[in-house]
């Protein structure tokens, strides 16, 4: 592994753990077993690492809304796709998804990475309003309403069960907290037309 991707490897997971604020460009080198002056010839300063790891990111998710509509017809298998996705954050209860953790922190961000947030905010919400469009229009999810309310509810709430399950260090809470919408959806196979 190259060491500047080692580098990105370990802020990331700082950021997951501790927000920006909690990460320290010391003990990023640290661990990668490098100098800190290093950290500086692949990257010109904190603000542009974190921008690095941020596009990274939403690039390896932007590709699993992309394959995830690809490999799924009914919008209820990809909602749990989804759900089952955003949980992985939660690494034990230890670490939240990038976007909530920068978002806490906000203020604290260069402009260029508060705008990449709000562009991947609206990526996902699109992404479920869409998903939620389908779910009404096959049957594979129940109680469909309105679906961009529907989608801004669901990233509400998988957000939210990320922020309790690290709060409490606790997985099992994410998917207490999932598990009503995920009841929402039909099982695969099942006759969905006739809903």
């Amino acid at each position: 592994m190259s060491t500047r991707m080692a580098i990105m490897d370990i802020a990331a997971e700082a950021v997951r753990k501790r927000g920006y604020n909690g990460v320290s460009l010391d003990q990023i080198a640290r661990d990668v077993g490098i100098q800190k002056s290093s950290i500086y010839y692949h990257f010109s300063s904190k603000s542009e690492l974190i921008a690095a790891i941020f596009r990274r990111f939403s690039g390896q998710i932007y590709s699993f809304l992309e394959d995830t509509i690809s490999a799924e017809s009914r919008a209820g298998d990809r909602l749990l796709a989804y759900i089952v996705e955003t949980g992985t954050f939660t690494q034990e209860g230890e670490s939240i998804c990038m976007s909530i953790a920068l978002n806490i922190d906000r203020d604290s961000l260069q402009a260029e990475v508060v705008n990449d947030l709000v562009t991947f905010h609206a990526a996902n919400i699109a992404w479920l309003t869409d998903t939620f469009a389908l779910g009404l229009k096959d049957g594979s999810i129940s109680d469909v309403g309105d679906p961009a309310e529907e989608a801004n509810a669901c990233l509400a709430l998988v957000d939210g069960a990320q922020l309790m399950a690290r709060a409490h260090q606790d997985p099992g809470l994410y998917e207490q907290a999932t598990m009503l919408l995920r009841s929402r959806i039909s099982a695969s196979g099942a006759d969905d037309s006739a809903r």
